[in-house]
């Protein structure tokens, strides 16, 4: 009887041990992996407030923009003309925080926040006209084809989306409401856009009078960045990556967020140099980067450790700005 059970034993610890191998196997694996890291050179520049900064822009090498603020305190648009050496404050009675900026010229921009405000410059940030939009939902992005036509889209509560177009320079705009909180925007052409948000992806290819559901979802996706008309790039909260080589019909997972055998990565935005040079930013320091098409991503293992918000690029390396109205200039 005793031989019986000691064998009894020995059959289920032989199984249980044989069940948990692939896992085992796995696990030794996941963690025997090393990512591959990168340095770049950073040098933090003063941008003389502590507010967050959610946004920042060059139009050119010398000349540049940022934005953010407290919320639902204060708005503080900042511009620099020296590289970011210096930066002055711009925009008066800005009373909420702001999110994004679209420069179609050097002087020529919009800029869009909480509350639905909007506010364009005709003179590089001299003197900013407010347009309040219908709904005081936040605006989390702005997109503009030319002088007349452009987007902006925002939304709150997950459950909640918005679209604007305006066809006159932002005199007045329109609006399309839609189930799903929207965060990015991104046009490959005047018919032809893509609008990224609470878990869905939208597509128009008539100039943003009809948006129609793409294939993507999964994730609260933060940025849409695409570098021709066919290749594409979308990231998420909860640290999803995903692509698409044929203008947004597929997405291809180069990451599933949410895996738990997996770091958890919060990214904020997507950026790309070329068609293979890219750039990710997000939460604490988080700071990517692919010279493959996405294919694989190194980290910046020296990138400041706070919350990353925006990220512009130059010749030679770019900005970023965050948390605590931090600005830092990096060469790679």
């Amino acid at each position: 009887m005793k031989a019986s059970v000691d064998n009894f034993y020995f059959q289920f610890r032989l199984c249980s041990c044989l069940s948990l191998a692939p896992f085992i196997s796995l696990c030794i694996l996941v963690s025997s992996c090393k990512k591959e890291k990168t340095t770049f050179v950073f040098a933090e520049l003063n941008s003389g407030i502590s507010h967050d900064l959610n946004d920042i822009y060059f139009v050119n090498d010398s000349t540049g923009y940022t934005c953010g603020g407290d919320r639902y305190i204060e708005g503080n648009i900042l511009k620099t003309t020296d590289g970011g050496a210096t930066w002055m404050p711009q925009g008066e009675n800005l009373e909420k925080a702001l999110n994004r900026i679209n420069f179609i010229s050097s002087d020529t921009g919009f800029i869009v926040g909480i509350d639905g405000k909007m506010y364009k410059t005709l003179d590089g940030g001299n003197t900013y006209i407010l347009y309040q939009s219908g709904r005081y939902q936040p605006l989390h992005d702005v997109w503009m084809l030319n002088a007349h036509k452009g987007f902006c889209c925002g939304g709150d509560g997950y459950k909640t989306g918005y679209i604007y177009t305006t066809n006159d320079g932002g005199d007045s705009w329109s609006i399309d409401t839609f189930p799903q909180e929207f965060r990015s925007l991104f046009f490959t052409d005047e018919e032809t856009g893509f609008v990224a948000g609470y878990g869905a992806i939208f597509k128009t290819i008539d100039g943003g009078v009809n948006w129609q559901f793409t294939t993507a979802s999964g994730d609260f996706f933060q940025s849409v960045y695409f570098t021709n008309g066919q290749t594409g790039y979308v990231v998420g909260s909860e640290g999803t990556i995903l692509k698409t080589t044929d203008g947004g019909t597929n997405w291809k997972h180069l990451r599933n967020g949410n895996n738990l055998l997996q770091e958890t990565w919060h990214l904020e935005q997507i950026v790309f140099r070329n068609s293979t040079e890219g750039y990710i930013i997000g939460e604490k320091g988080l700071f990517l980067k692919t010279t493959n098409a996405g294919e694989s991503w190194e980290e910046v293992e020296n990138a400041p450790l706070i919350n990353l918000h925006g990220i512009s690029l130059t010749e030679d390396g770019g900005y970023l700005c965050g948390e605590g109205g931090k600005i830092y200039r990096f060469l790679e």
